[in-house]
């Protein structure tokens, strides 16, 4: 797959802990579309007054004490405050339900040192293992080239079999992080849990690096936007690790200021409110583990935008906490995606035709 060079408006787009989803209107997916409902535990595929709304933006929010990291349980709709472009929003639905996780798994395969030995691998092998039986893992590995290693399966033993045989690191290459996401996301297309929530969880040892490849950050975030994805990153923390970033990832803000292209992990997670964490190869394992999870559980809201243009057009999102959450838990830190890109007039009537 390379990158694309006009975009097509995406399907559907879905905030996930943090991400966000606006339903276009292919007739096979808003059949099944997930808009879980608060008052009376309905299943959203028997509300009839919602199951073809097509105007929905769904804003999945993970909000944590910023101090202790302790997610912030017990909160209602009227906690929560949705900004599009700066105008306010109407939050119509708000749920809190557990749903299965479609995981791509990007491993990191360049660098000066290995940021996934075995030690790495077993830790990795454990934590995959715990996840939910619904929930379905992908494996992809880059370097100057992004490769699928294992498709999505929920078989643990046959991922297990493929993280044990993942390809020798490549020391002479770079880490291409924006073709990776843009791969990653393009793949996500797959995934079998169509009303689930969507991750990619990178492993590697830096958070930025100069970036060769044929697609463009704007490229790679467009593709994540669409596909719904949260993006996360584990920097693994080993002595070789700290020496690949400061060879190669401490001077990218520097090359950027010389119009060197650059990938920055960080941007994607920030832009998709996912979380960023080092870990060592001992705490691998619940830290993926409690990434995933944090993902499966965050609170979901929807709102019908009151711009209801269908221009094609990125909008940015924000999403804010009632003060007397945060007189009541201290300082609160929200994870959400910042913006979503919505359908275009023809590329609505395009599918329209179709029906």
């Amino acid at each position: 797959m390379g990158p694309r060079t006009n975009h097509p408006i995406p399907v559907f787009f879905r905030v996930s802990k943090m991400y966000l989803t606006v339903f276009s209107a292919f007739a096979t997916i808003l059949s099944v579309v997930w808009l879980p409902l608060l008052s009376n535990g309905q299943s959203p595929v028997d509300d009839p007054t919602l199951r073809l709304r097509s105007d929905l933006v769904l804003v999945d929010v993970l909000p944590m004490q910023k101090q202790t990291g302790r997610i912030i349980n017990g909160l209602n709709r009227d906690d929560f405050t949705i900004f599009e472009d700066g105008v306010k929003q109407t939050v119509s639905h708000f749920s809190r339900d557990k749903l299965p996780v479609s995981l791509v798994l990007l491993v990191d395969r360049a660098g000066c040192v290995n940021p996934f030995d075995e030690k790495i691998r077993s830790a990795t092998i454990k934590a995959l293992g715990n996840l939910k039986p619904d929930d379905e893992v992908a494996i992809m590995t880059f370097s100057n080239k992004v490769s699928l290693v294992q498709p999505f399966t929920r078989d643990r033993k046959l991922v297990a079999d493929k993280i044990v045989n993942v390809e020798r690191q490549h020391q002479s290459e770079q880490h291409y992080f924006n073709a990776a996401i843009y791969e990653a996301s393009e793949y996500m297309r797959k995934a079998a849990n169509p009303a689930g929530r969507r991750a990619i969880i990178a492993l590697t040892s830096l958070e930025a690096s100069i970036d060769f490849s044929k697609v463009t950050e704007q490229e790679a975030l467009l593709s994540v936007l669409e596909s719904g994805a949260v993006v996360s990153g584990i920097l693994v923390k080993t002595i070789g690790g700290r020496i690949d970033q400061g060879i190669r990832g401490k001077p990218t803000s520097f090359l950027r200021h010389l119009g060197l292209r650059s990938g920055s992990l960080k941007m994607f997670v920030t832009e998709t409110g996912g979380e960023l964490a080092g870990a060592t190869p001992d705490e691998i394992d619940p830290t993926l583990n409690r990434m995933v999870d944090n993902i499966s559980t965050s609170y979901a809201l929807a709102y019908a935008p009151t711009n209801t243009a269908n221009d094609g057009k990125r909008r940015r999102i924000r999403v804010d906490l009632s003060s007397d959450v945060e007189k009541r838990e201290g300082k609160v830190v929200l994870h959400a995606r910042r913006s979503y890109v919505m359908a275009s007039s023809s590329t609505q009537k395009a599918v329209g035709s179709r029906q």
